[in-house]
């Protein structure tokens, strides 16, 4: 279901009037998660197994880590839960009910069972979590006390890196495996699965994660109430593209009941059109240009790749940060407030300062469980470097199965240390005083941008040849200021140009004065209603046919 289908209106109206009506928080509760459930099943049903399977091993592992020990009632209640999902969730033809529901060519017994192999394997995973679960934890609580607070830890992040690595990356290590053996000479069949990608699971995936670790370390206590630590991982406004949510951010609203406030719905909803506005009306429109050039560059002259990276720069930045902003405004409509994601990063002026600003959620989140864990800066320089270095490769992992985010994890990593080196060497100089007087942040913002525009065409194109050919197209300028193979003229490609423009005008005028959504918060009724009326136009003359998913779901 996606944000700006009509559809996810009516899911939205429907859920404030569930708040409306039901009052007792542990009601709420319940009707938030169901409502999480089948937004998230919207795509497909058979990925929310996953979602309760992590929620179920991180419920009971928390509580294993902190020596609270489930009832027997608990346990199996947990274990049917865990194995009913597993025989809901696979054996029916969900792809096929979902499309053509339960009318059709295919019979009803082809619906519910689409094959008998299928379904013996479903009631063997489904046998597998109601038998050797239940073993597995009472073993756990005979162990010393931190030798089973580390046991359940183990758990539950094999549990949550083992599923995302098995839907994400599978098939990226099995073919790049093929290919070594190849090169040595040896004979390794392919193996490759046929398995679609769980939209957001790496965000997801994230966030259950935190929650454990912070439960080993004592930041939080851990959730008796199943349906509370379940509704943390699947509420819906953020599940598919973050922000990724720390316990200590979501958790504490549950202990009132929600309730709806008209300054809340007034300022969320104009969280939402800012988001829209930068989704559908920029980046959307942005897109067929950057597509033009980036998906077949070669060709294609520096300075159409250097516009085409520009664009790409300003498309991802709408596109996520405007999934942000109607995520933040859906959830401050219920009256909870989700963490700033995005604080004008293209601002930045070196790229420390870019990744303080860029996805905070995900960067302070590598710091705080990975980088930090590894040693953080707490050692020798060498080995800072390296720890930044393996930070930044894996964080560029994170984001897809492909060498070329691999490329742009390590390129960020060897930017970010030479970055620190630089403030060493720098440190108390003349040249550091000249650097920041304001004709020396100009040139180092300049000098940012252009290394973070290098980073977004590393990112953009996956093909490996067309990187490198656009890589020398970028850094090294061939000396034509033709664009002609842009397809200019063709009238699409003004658009596209006419967007970005405009949104670069519209976000630096926020950067230096006020955000948009809050000028619409403290603006006069009058302006109001004029400027709705102006969005109002410009969403029905500058809406896309189609609804384009955001760029982030397949992270």
């Amino acid at each position: 279901m996606l944000f700006q289908t009509p559809e996810f209106l009516i899911f939205i109206l429907l859920v404030m009037a569930g708040i409306g009506l039901i009052r007792r928080a542990p009601n709420q509760h319940i009707m938030l998660l169901l409502a999480s459930y089948v937004f998230y099943g919207w795509w497909d049903v058979r990925f929310l197994m996953l979602i309760v399977v992590s929620s179920v091993i991180d419920y009971a592992a928390s509580l294993g880590i902190q020596d609270t020990k489930l009832s027997p009632r608990k346990l199996l209640g947990i274990s049917a839960l865990m194995a009913f999902s597993t025989l809901f969730f696979l054996v029916p033809d969900w792809p096929q009910i979902q499309e053509s529901g339960l009318v059709g060519s295919a019979s009803l017994s082809e619906l519910l069972i689409p094959s008998w192999e299928g379904a013996g394997t479903a009631i063997a995973i489904s046998a597998l979590f109601a038998i050797a679960g239940p073993i597995l934890y009472q073993l756990f609580f005979k162990l010393p006390d931190q030798r089973r607070r580390k046991a359940f830890l183990m758990l539950s992040l094999a549990a949550n890196l083992g599923i995302l690595c098995f839907f994400k990356y599978f098939n990226f290590f099995m073919d790049n495996a093929t290919g070594v053996a190849s090169m040595l000479g040896m004979s390794v069949p392919a193996t490759v699965l046929s398995v679609a990608l769980p939209v957001g699971i790496s965000f997801y995936t994230f966030q259950t994660m935190s929650y454990t670790i912070d439960a080993y370390r004592g930041k939080i206590e851990a959730e008796r109430s199943f349906v509370r630590l379940a509704l943390y991982v699947a509420y819906f406004p953020q599940l598919v593209a973050g922000p990724i949510l720390r316990p200590d951010q979501f958790l504490p609203s549950l202990d009132r009941p929600w309730a709806l406030h008209s300054a809340n719905i007034y300022s969320g909803f104009h969280l939402i059109l800012i988001g829209l506005f930068k989704k559908v009306l920029i980046a959307d429109n942005v897109a067929p240009l950057v597509n033009v050039v980036l998906a077949d560059p070669y060709g294609q002259p520096s300075l159409s790749i250097m516009l085409a990276t520009a664009l790409f720069a300003v498309q991802i930045y709408c596109d996520f940060s405007g999934y942000t902003d109607i995520a933040r405004g859906v959830s401050r409509m219920f009256g909870v407030e989700i963490p700033l994601n995005f604080n004008f990063p293209y601002f930045s002026t070196s790229i420390i300062d870019f990744w303080r600003r860029w996805h905070i959620s995900l960067s302070s989140w590598l710091r705080d469980y990975l980088y930090i864990p590894l040693g953080g800066s707490r050692y020798s320089i060498p080995r800072t470097y390296l720890n930044l270095m393996i930070t930044m490769v894996l964080g560029g992992l994170w984001h897809g199965a492909a060498w070329n985010f691999v490329i742009w994890g390590i390129y960020q990593g060897v930017l970010l240390c030479l970055n620190r080196v630089l403030q060493a060497i720098l440190a108390g100089t003349f040249a550091e005083r000249i650097l920041r007087s304001r004709l020396g942040t100009v040139f180092r913002w300049a000098c940012a941008a252009y290394l973070w525009m290098l980073g977004w065409l590393i990112f953009r194109v996956t093909d490996l040849d067309a990187l490198l050919y656009c890589m020398k197209k970028f850094l090294f300028f061939d000396g034509s200021l033709s664009i002609t193979s842009m397809g200019l003229g063709r009238g699409s490609p003004f658009i596209s140009l006419g967007a970005a423009t405009f949104f670069v005008l519209i976000h630096t005028a926020g950067y230096f004065s006020k955000l948009w959504s809050e000028r619409l918060d403290s603006m006069p009724l009058i302006l109001r209603i004029f400027l709705y009326a102006a969005l109002g136009m410009l969403f029905f003359y500058g809406w896309p046919m189609d609804a384009e998913p955001f760029i982030y779901f397949q992270f």
